[in-house]
């Protein structure tokens, strides 16, 4: 059809292309009719013609030779089983969690045969769920697992679940529901229902790829990890040499190895892969697999590798189709940021906002939660990657469309990329760029930092000719690069663009250019050590949504003139209040969606609580880390300044609270409130005119305490603790540091382990303190105690339950040489002794 479409266009069109012109359009139409082809055979999963391998239903039989390393899995699993709940929740749900091909219904077919739990339960059965969820059938599945089918109708769901009740009750039964999919909690409910009739110690087991299931079944999941390199192996060599004697090929051993440290621990990739080479014996052949860029591709699209990931990325929305392919553009094993993440969608176009409530970074963390919940992202501490197989996947499934600069040298691919990646070097030269110069139609142009270079350096050229040529590019970064100032041609030529990074600069200041970018989206600026000012004309940048500024010095930034009050995140503000250059508290309050962190200096400006209440602090919940500063200045009376901290109160989210410099005599009852239940880090810091600490002992998710610079507190008293409270104290306090307390000279104990989770405590420059310090610090791991002249330690229960020192669970020891300890025996799992 395009060919005779394009025919009739040449004979009536006017213009006169040349034969090669005709030959490349011609090339260019074929391939493009190609990719629509593969396109609609990714997106249209239930087309009969194109459809994608099914899964094929489970069963219980398992062959236990068969399974390595979940020795520990399968004794934790069993052990949950043959256990009774103290709730006497019937049933016990527990759900097995991971990617597809992880072997979550294996570790479930070796627990369920396992003679104990046979011999535990009265019934036992299994039910594949699959993708669709159908109640009836599972119901059906059930009753004639136990036996129990009869002359009910095929089609009466009230009447089959009716008989089941009747049939487990009073019975203890384990029931295993294997590969769930739905997550709709009605009908969750519905279905345990008709379990509610069995024993107490009844069972059911789900196995699942998606984490909203585990949520949905309200149970502590079981998060199934990949096999380690020896399991990999073991595994690998019971597939691959079945027919062969592995001595006699000590050649295919080495290269064996390597392709199975390429599986990364799924069970299912090993036998897939070990399937395949099992039937080849020449060395020459493994090499070719090992070699191979696609070796993945072609494996899994034979072998059930492809399938097993496919049906997690056919289940997404187009949406989340479309975002994640996107992230191709990472090379393997790189930890990404989720925020960052979401932007680059938003400026792709990659999101769209459908509820008006929210913000289109609501929606985008939205996407990314739901990958993530479906294992096509993985979570590493609080950064985020994509196994090697979903990697393959998100390259398969975008067509070429995001690739990696390194490997296009002489490639025809690179006229058809959109988005490219590349691996930063420290020197990053003008050639290496030249492939770029003609690529009008790229989108995306992002250097990835692998090696962790603090900056690399970018030759002047490319700024200036290469990257102005990339006139269809929506998101740049220039994220590491030793850059003092940017070309205005730059950002002249560039108008297109929706995401800008240039944090980790050296940049002095933003050319007037950047205000030209009219459709700019993000700006991120955080980290520019020597950027001090943002450009005069910021509300030029009519679509600016999203603003990080975190560590950088724009402390004259005055965000009423800056126009910046309808940014829907800013992250990292510095806001000085009154003088020449500062503002007025009452304009944060037109700031409603304040992200990340923001310091607010020179609050002695601020006359009365009626001027901070204005800046509206506890409606900005999306703000995690707060500082309050004041100048050293004595103040003129101490009650408004209690009132203006008092309505500085900020959202009960807040995870990070600095208070420096406070002039009152008093806390106000906010701080210490057990509805701040998310606050792990508090810092109060030469607060000199305060006489007392606030309670502070009931704040459940407190971790890190600092108390410095209190020159007023000479009491420690039972008020710390919150002693109002029948709760314990400090339920989870790690770390606690008391600096620089000049006139602190007794701390008040409770005596009932007030500290039970303290492993780090630090007493320094606390010359006058006498006393006591708390009782019973069982988890104590490291104790430094330094100028502190006046205190004593006692060897009977001073620092805990033992007899003495010798006893103490503290592996670091640091001690004044002016301590006076009365006799101080060694404890015997020390590792680091200061004097």
């Amino acid at each position: 059809m395009l060919w005779t479409m394009q025919k009739t266009y040449w004979k009536r069109s006017t213009i006169k292309f040349s034969s090669s012109r005709v030959e490349d359009i011609l090339h260019t139409l074929k391939a493009l009719e190609a990719q629509i082809g593969n396109l609609r055979q990714l997106g249209n999963s239930g087309s009969s013609k194109h459809e994608t391998p099914k899964r094929h239903p489970t069963t219980s039989i398992v062959d236990e030779s068969d399974v390595y390393g979940r020795k520990n899995e399968i004794e934790q699993l069993v052990n949950r089983l043959l256990s009774v709940d103290i709730d006497g929740e019937k049933p016990s749900v527990i759900t097995i969690v991971g990617l597809g091909g992880l072997g979550k219904t294996t570790l479930a077919k070796v627990v369920y045969n396992d003679p104990r739990v046979q011999n535990h339960f009265d019934l036992t059965a299994w039910v594949c769920v699959s993708e669709q969820y159908d109640a009836l059938k599972v119901t059906k599945t059930l009753l004639e697992e136990i036996g129990s089918s009869g002359s009910i109708a095929d089609d009466n769901l009230n009447q089959m679940q009716i008989k089941l009740r009747k049939q487990i009750k009073g019975k203890k039964f384990l029931f295993v529901l294997d590969d769930i999919w739905h997550d709709n909690y009605i009908d969750w409910v519905d279905l345990k229902s008709t379990f509610v009739q069995g024993e107490i110690g009844s069972k059911v087991i789900v196995t699942t790829r998606k984490d909203s299931v585990a949520l949905m079944m309200d149970t502590e999941p079981m998060y199934l990890k990949t096999l380690s390199s020896e399991e990999s192996w073991s595994l690998f060599e019971r597939h691959a040499f079945k027919n062969k004697e592995l001595r006699e090929h000590p050649e295919l051993q080495e290269v064996g190895k390597r392709i199975t440290d390429k599986c990364k621990g799924l069970p299912l990739a090993l036998k897939a892969v070990a399937g395949l080479l099992r039937l080849k014996s020449g060395i020459e052949e493994w090499r070719i697999v090992l070699r191979s860029g696609i070796w993945e591709q072609s494996l899994i699209s034979s072998a059930g590798i492809l399938p097993a990931l496919q049906l997690s990325y056919n289940d997404l929305t187009q949406n989340l189709k479309r975002c994640f392919a996107y992230c191709a553009i990472f090379p393997k094993d790189f930890a990404f940021d989720r925020e960052y993440v979401v932007q680059l969608w938003i400026a792709n176009g990659l999101v769209q906002q459908l509820q008006t409530d929210k913000t289109i970074e609501d929606t985008g963390n939205r996407y990314f939660l739901e990958l993530l919940s479906r294992s096509l992202i993985e979570q590493e501490s609080k950064k985020f990657m994509m196994h090697d197989l979903v990697n393959d996947l998100a390259q398969f499934v975008s067509s070429n469309l995001c690739l990696w600069l390194e490997d296009l040298q002489g490639s025809h691919l690179l006229e058809r990329a959109r988005h490219l990646s590349y691996s930063m070097k420290y020197h990053e030269k003008f050639e290496k760029f030249k492939l770029l110069y003609n690529l009008e139609q790229l989108r995306t142009l992002l250097p990835v930092n692998q090696f962790m270079f603090n900056w690399c350096h970018l030759d002047k050229e490319v700024l200036h000719n290469i990257f102005p040529k990339l006139v269809s590019l929506r998101v740049l970064s220039l994220s590491n690069y030793y850059i003092t100032e940017l070309p205005d041609i730059l950002f002249i030529k560039l108008n297109q663009l929706r995401f800008l990074d240039l944090s980790y600069t050296h940049l002095i200041e933003l050319p007037a250019s950047t205000c030209v970018l009219y459709n700019l989206q993000t700006l991120l600026l955080s980290h520019c050590q020597y950027l001090v000012a943002l450009p005069s004309k910021m509300e030029n940048l009519i679509s600016l949504c999203y603003l990080d500024i975190r560590a950088s010095p724009l402390l004259k930034m005055r965000l009423e003139e800056s126009k910046l009050k309808f940014i829907n995140v800013l992250l990292g503000a510095k806001c000085v209040i009154g003088g020449c250059d500062g503002m007025g508290i009452e304009e944060l309050g037109d700031f409603h969606n304040l992200h990340g962190s923001l310091s607010i200096l020179e609050l002695q400006n601020v006359g009365n609580g009626k001027e901070a209440a204005k800046a509206k602090l506890s409606n900005k919940e999306h703000l995690e880390e707060l500082s309050f500063e004041w100048s050293q200045m004595e103040p003129d009376d101490s009650q408004v300044e209690r009132d203006i901290l008092d309505n500085l109160s900020p959202s009960t989210k807040i995870k990070e609270l600095k208070i420096g410099g406070y002039r009152g005599t008093k806390f106000p009852n906010w701080l210490g409130d057990q509805s701040f239940c998310t606050l792990v880090n508090l810092s109060l810091e030469n607060c000199n005119n305060c006489d007392s600490l606030p309670a502070l002992g009931q704040l459940p998710s407190l971790k890190f305490l600092i108390i410095q610079g209190m020159h007023g507190i000479s009491k420690v008293t039972e008020e710390f603790y919150g002693s109002e409270s029948s709760k314990e104290p400090f339920q989870s306090l790690v770390e606690l540091k008391f600096n620089c307390m000049p006139e602190w000279k007794e701390w008040h104990v409770l005596g009932k382990g007030e500290f039970p989770k303290l492993e780090y405590l630090f007493i320094n420059d606390c010359p006058k303190l006498i006393g006591k310090l708390p009782e019973k610090l069982c988890s104590l791991k490291m104790l430094n105690i330094w100028k502190c002249q006046e205190l004593i330690l006692e060897d009977h229960c001073q620092l805990n339950q033992c007899d003495n020192l010798h006893d103490f669970a503290v592996t670091h020891l640091k001690v004044s040489n002016r301590l006076k300890p009365r006799r101080l025996l060694i404890p015997t799992g020390l590792k680091d002794f200061r004097v």
